[in-house]
């Protein structure tokens, strides 16, 4: 007995040990409200510890129905402990509270074969005596597992030492359940894309004070252990539940940081006044910037915190309709402190941006609507679910109301500024790099996600976001989850899905898609130098480059796959071969032989030779020698009648056109025609936003960089316009379509991560920057041909920032920053100099050589 105390307090505070190990050298703790720590890995911390679960998985009673439970759950401490391992997750959404106090919520999107659980120290907010864990959760109906039924459930376990022993809480069938009675189950999807939805309250039937310790709970149900609920034979009704259980087959620790978490309040209120039912109804509010003088004078005092904002009671058939303005798109939930007469209907409508002047909270397929019915009483309310609102309408129908609080809970994902740039003579390559920065921002909570509507983390997202983060944000922890969780998706075959997690059965798939994942892992390992995880994803990456490979003609080309291709639905010639889905392949052929030549593996050279023979394939049998330009396809042996900036921009992009076809492709790339962001006046087929990343590379790679900024700027410029957000959009506008050549009248995301690349172009083709070998341990640096006379940066690395300054004049100079463990290799030849004995650095002549080698410290390089 006396040994297995030792033991078991041995390995609690190993735990600790572990823990703090892991956060002193890889940032992998969160430091939360009331002294809470959150702790994370972007490794495997030992499964003897974290894996060490009593718990068990526990919902509401099979006979009572609802979508929301509350559970807590009290005991006794002898004293207030020192340190804790409280580990939590929960399927769908957890709201967590320790003796009454917020915690935070989670846990990070994950799919239940591989369900992420959090891991906090909460003893900051444990007592002597009486304690309380409560926790609200919602259940997302219709999520999947491959073939396993999504199921609602709350895992908990809470350790700690108390004096002989650890002592454990955990979910079991001591916990206290009750369904939350407010909610109504059959709430309406935000989106159709997620499953995750609006609010649909009644504040009448809200329980109060549940997270109390001292609570009543004596009439709550008994928590119900979750047997596996799957399979033949099923499970004997005396088995004990465990935490492992269908759907949930594995527990894996947090692997990003813990989100920001905070209550933001509006900048103005822009619009008050009274509006005719059938205009909510409509979802289209005519906006007149009125505000009504009592609601003025009310507000005035409001923001000075005399007195709550007071609404009058509205006209028949009119309905109050108050707009405010938070500044810009905020993701997070809704909230409300409000009194008004009982049975009172409050709408809260979310919307990112206006267009013109109307407001709507329909974008696209979303719908951004909760619905309040009042108690009476001074009413609390959050929203489940974050909306993407820079505008927040509150509607009234019917008695007078007093608003005593309206904010939005804002979900923030930690990122910390790391890079940037300056260059004077051209401002709009500064205002382009902090434009990628606030989309990026803005569409991200526990993912690099496509934008704030779709909310998937699709595998193209992760290529195109990721170009801009490691060049601004240098975060690595997101990117890692997101090559693992489409990886743990894949099918037998070798096949990836177009996103993870799977949130139904629809299994997405888009092959750029899968060919985007290939170059996304070659880009972590780039820039990342984390080995340990792209050895572990080696296998899936080979098993999709065998697939892929064999859909392949006997000329190395991707010829009619038997499945969809994205292009970002851009008007494109898809029969037979399609060049554009090539250069994709192209681009994946060479970057998995650059991984496996990192990694040593003898089979670099089998896909180096393969994409030498797509590339010569694709040059000669795509090339329409009369029009001088790319076809879109190649049809059994026939070049097709459909031209394509995607074509051609991929065709240099990849390297795949010969100099002399460059030069004419570029010439006619650049013309500067009229056009309408889906054809030019010559009828060829325009970039969408995402895909312009390879036509603006593939200039700049052929020696017209800058043209090919200039370009950028042109292109893009129009989002940056005062009265947008200051973010990139899903599409050239944002009430219509630029992909199908018919004009929609309809709204688009206007936050895009897959036009969030702009930095990865500006290290390269304006700073000179680029990455040569993993963990950016060799850069090689450039002058580049762009008339820009002083160019400053700073550029995140895992060995710390590499500072760059550009300094063209009568003594011209370049300034570098180096940190330990990076080489800089400066191309000399770059510097156009008839002679390289006039290059000084540091003071010192140097030889006449091609390339000058730098490493840790601060150099001065004068020509």
């Amino acid at each position: 007995m006396h040994k297995n105390i030792i033991l078991q307090k041995w390995k609690f505070w190993m735990f600790f040990i572990i823990c703090f190990q892991f956060c002193c050298l890889a940032q992998e703790i969160s430091e939360l409200p009331n002294g809470v720590k959150g702790f994370w890995t972007q490794g495997s911390l030992n499964n003897d510890f974290l894996n060490d679960w009593k718990a068990q998985w526990i919902w509401l009673p099979e006979s009572v129905k609802n979508d929301v439970m509350l559970a807590r759950r009290n005991f006794t401490l002898s004293k207030k402990p020192e340190s804790s391992k409280f580990l939590i997750t929960a399927s769908s959404k957890y709201e967590l509270y320790i003796n009454g106090t917020y915690i935070c919520q989670g846990p990070a999107r994950s799919a239940p074969h591989h369900q992420s659980f959090d891991i906090f120290d909460v003893s900051s907010l444990l007592i002597k005596g009486e304690n309380c864990i409560a926790v609200r959760v919602h259940y997302q109906r219709g999520t999947t597992s491959y073939h396993l039924n999504g199921r609602a459930g709350l895992l908990v376990q809470l350790d700690i030492e108390d004096e002989t022993k650890t002592k454990s809480i955990v979910s079991d069938e001591n916990w206290k359940v009750h369904p939350d009675l407010s909610w109504d189950s059959n709430s309406k999807p935000i989106s159709r894309f997620q499953l995750v939805v609006n609010d649909n309250i009644n504040l009448n039937q809200k329980i109060t004070g549940f997270e109390l310790i001292n609570f009543d709970d004596s009439k709550w149900s008994q928590g119900l252990p979750l047997l596996r609920n799957s399979g033949w034979p099923s499970p004997k009704k005396d088995e004990k539940a465990k935490s492992l259980t269908t759907p949930w087959t594995s527990l894996i620790p947090r692997d990003i940081p813990y989100l920001n978490e905070t209550d933001i309040t509006p900048i103005k209120l822009i619009e008050a006044k009274q509006v005719p039912i059938e205009d909510i109804e409509k979802a289209s509010i005519l906006l007149s910037g009125g505000i009504q003088k009592e609601v003025d004078k009310s507000y005035e005092k409001y923001l000075k915190g005399k007195a709550p904002l007071s609404i009058q009671l509205s006209e028949t058939d009119k309905v109050w309709f108050l707009l405010f303005d938070f500044g810009k798109v905020i993701s997070g939930m809704p909230k409300l402190e409000i009194k008004g007469v009982k049975n009172t209907e409050v709408s809260i409508l979310s919307a990112p941006f206006i267009v013109g002047d109307v407001f709507t909270h329909h974008i696209v397929a979303s719908n951004f609507k909760d619905e309040l019915v009042l108690s009476g009483k001074k009413d609390t309310w959050q929203a489940m679910y974050f909306k993407p609102a820079r505008y927040m309408a509150v509607v009234i129908k019917g008695s007078p109301v007093e608003i005593y609080d309206l904010s939005i809970h804002q979900l923030e994902y930690p990122f910390e500024l790391k890079g940037h740039i300056s260059t004077p003579e051209a401002p709009w390559i500064e205002a382009l790099w902090e434009a990628s920065v606030k989309t990026i921002n803005t569409c991200t909570t526990d993912a690099f996600t496509d934008n704030y509507r779709e909310r998937r983390q699709y595998a193209q997202t992760g290529y195109y976001a990721a170009k801009g983060n490691y060049f601004t944000y240098g975060d690595f922890a997101l990117q890692r989850r997101y090559l693992i969780q489409v990886a743990q998706e894949q099918e037998a075959g070798g096949l990836m899905p177009a996103y993870a997690p799977l949130t139904g059965d629809d299994y997405m798939v888009i092959l750029d898609s899968n060919c985007l994942w290939v170059r996304s892992l070659h880009d972590y390992l780039l820039y990342s130098g984390d080995f340990d995880t792209v050895k572990e994803l080696l296998p899936s990456a080979k098993k999709l480059m065998s697939l892929l490979h064999s859909y392949t003609n006997g000329l190395g080309v991707l010829d009619s796959p038997p499945y969809a291709y994205w292009l970002d639905h851009a008007l494109n010639d898809r029969r037979g071969a399609n060049l554009c889905l090539n250069g994709h392949y192209q681009g994946a052929l060479k970057d998995f032989s650059k991984i496996l030549e990192w990694l040593e593996d003898e089979h670099a050279q089998l896909y180096r030779n393969r994409a030498l023979l797509l590339k010569e394939s694709v040059r000669t049998q795509f090339w329409d020698a009369n029009k001088e330009l790319f076809v879109d396809a190649v049809i059994d042996g026939e070049q097709s009648k459909m031209f394509s900036e995607h074509a051609n921009a991929m065709a240099l992009a990849e390297g795949i056109a010969t100099q002399k076809q460059a030069k004419v492709i570029s010439k006619f790339l650049l013309a500067k025609d009229k056009h309408n962001f889906i054809k030019r006046e010559n009828g060829v087929t325009m970039v969408t936003p995402a895909m312009s990343y390879f036509l603006h590379k593939g200039l700049a790679d052929y020696s017209n960089e800058e043209a090919a900024l200039n370009m950028l700027n042109t292109r893009f410029g129009h989002m940056l316009e005062p009265h947008a957000n200051g973010t990139l959009w899903e599409e050239w506008w944002r009430n219509g379509t630029g992909r199908i050549g018919k004009f929609q009248e309809r709204t688009r995301s206007d936050a895009q991560t897959e036009s969030a690349f702009p930095p990865a172009l500006f290290a390269k083709y304006v700073l000179g920057v680029e990455v040569t070998k993993p963990g950016m341990s060799e850069v090689v640096i450039k002058r580049r041909k762009v008339n820009l006379f002083n160019i400053d940066g700073e550029i995140p690395s895992p060995h710390g920032i590499l500072t760059v300054s550009w300094d063209i004049g009568n003594e011209s100079s370049l300034n570098l920053n180096i940190p330990e463990g990076m080489l800089i290799k400066i191309d000399l030849d770059s510097f156009n100099l008839e002679d390289k004995k006039g290059i000084f650095i540091n003071g010192e002549k140097i030889n006449n050589s091609n390339f000058l080698e730098l490493r840790k410290g601060s150099h001065k390089i004068s020509f």
